[in-house]
């Protein structure tokens, strides 16, 4: 599944396909926990959000995937589409991640995440944690995923002018 989409970068900025810029700076921040639980009632007062997603709440390898964690925060997406509400998925590195191997998992778990919320049009993307190799990263989500954006608050990723400032 294709999905159209709805922002576009430049010079590390965000803007709507019709060139109003969407400034981050009023983006609520919260985890996605909190987010799938009260999406009803945050929408109310927000339209943006940048969503902290856990490594251990997503799960941490294959065998330990959270699939009804995921499945709630799908949902609030989806519920976004109907309320003109927008995400930002901030993937939150909470064990370690030294290795290779333990990047490459986190990567894979951020990754499965995106598999879930495939259908959502309204997440614009993800940022790119320090605790992954960026350009792995982004070419892995970037794979089945066109549309999204990425996003970094690190100096050296924003050389990139495609990337956004977080």
């Amino acid at each position: 599944m294709k999905l159209d989409p709805k922002f576009k970068s430049s010079e590390n900025k965000l803007f709507f396909l019709d060139g109003r810029e969407c400034s981050l700076e009023q983006a609520q921040k919260l985890d996605a926990q909190t987010f799938s639980r009260d999406v009803k009632n945050l929408t109310q007062s927000s339209k943006l959000f940048i969503l902290s997603l856990s490594w251990k709440e997503t799960g941490l390898d294959e065998d330990s995937y959270n699939e009804n964690f995921l499945a709630d925060l799908r949902d609030a997406l989806k519920y976004c589409e109907e309320v003109e509400a927008y995400a930002v998925i901030s993937p939150l590195c909470d064990s370690a991640a030294d290795s290779p191997a333990q990047k490459e998992a986190f990567t894979a778990s951020m990754k499965h995440s995106a598999r879930r919320i495939k259908d959502c049009e309204n997440v614009i993307g993800y940022e790119i944690p320090e605790a992954a190799d960026p350009d792995f990263f982004v070419e892995e989500l970037s794979a089945k995923h066109a549309q999204y954006i990425f996003f970094s608050k690190n100096e050296n990723l924003l050389k990139n002018p495609a990337i956004v400032k977080l």
